[in-house]
């Protein structure tokens, strides 16, 4: 018994020590802080890590849109601060093209093979300049507020800026935690009671693909439960796709062909569908 307990003691004391003292943090914050440009990704190895970064690099550095991004294609550099020895999945493909270490941190950079062109960001288009917004056959007007977090088995966090539709529901840019509580940046576009959600983007720039995911509130979709909700996009008379999300799907990737609008300038209809009630749903996409 008294071996047993020494082994448990030894193991306590290293699970609870720290893997990086907050000096170490500090230093590698200071680097990237030098050397990251605004077009670069800077994540944190291992996920369970990211709240550690956030807590040492502040939002300057670890920007909601670094945080909460949809993948990693549109990044053509990251610099990827880790501890205990962690690299991310993502950047399995990328170049190394660097390394320092500041005690238990590393800090390495990676570059992107190819980064995806990005056109036009539907998520940084939802505003009354780029926008409008319709559920059934209401109108849904543009509101300055504060934003509000709707915490856990509430829903998404609410924008102060958003489209308020009639009967509560709202349309904007949110985050939505995935199954495994990972952040997403997105256009939060509920279909309430069986309503069709319609977003009008007025003018984008259209490349060969439309690119992007989408995925429901991790509270709503994780018992599998929920009627499926379909995705809708079409430019003029042209229908250029429906996707379709079901429970259990998760932060679901999709691409649709737009070769045929490459090089124009446009209208984008989006339509969000679903049968269902408590259809917490969020999509991103761009143009590229």
């Amino acid at each position: 018994m008294p071996v047993v307990g020494l082994v448990e003691l030894v193991a306590h004391v290293a699970q609870t020590r720290p893997a990086a003292a907050d000096a170490d943090w500090n230093a590698a914050r200071d680097y990237v802080a030098a050397h990251a440009k605004p077009e670069d990704l800077v994540a944190f190895a291992p996920r369970w890590a990211d709240p550690l970064g956030r807590m040492h690099f502040g939002p300057a550095l670890a920007a909601i849109e670094r945080e909460a991004r949809a993948d990693e294609t549109r990044f053509p550099r990251a610099l990827e601060v880790s501890i205990r020895g962690a690299h991310l999945p993502a950047f399995g493909g990328w170049r190394r093209a660097g390394e320092r270490s500041f005690g238990g941190v590393t800090v390495t950079t990676w570059e992107n093979p190819e980064p995806a062109h990005v056109l036009s960001d539907l998520v940084s288009m939802i505003d009354p300049q780029h926008a409008r917004v319709t559920r059934g056959d209401a109108d849904c007007t543009f509101v300055h507020g504060a934003p509000s977090s709707g915490g856990l088995g509430f829903g998404l966090a609410i924008p102060g800026d958003r489209f308020a539709c009639p009967g509560g529901a709202f349309v904007g840019m949110s985050v939505v935690p995935d199954l495994d509580y990972l952040p997403h940046r997105c256009v939060y576009a509920p279909p309430t009671g069986g309503q069709t959600t319609r977003i009008r983007f007025l003018d984008v720039r259209f490349g060969a693909s439309l690119h992007g995911h989408h995925a429901l509130y991790v509270e709503a979709e994780r018992d599998r439960r929920g009627a499926p909700v379909a995705l809708t996009f079409r430019s003029g008379d042209t229908l250029l796709g429906t996707v379709e999300h079901k429970d259990g799907d998760g932060w679901k990737p999709f691409e649709l062909d737009t070769g045929a609008l490459a090089g124009q300038h446009g209208e984008l209809l989006v339509e969000v569908g679903s049968s269902g009630d408590r259809r917490m749903y969020c999509f991103e996409a761009d143009t590229r």
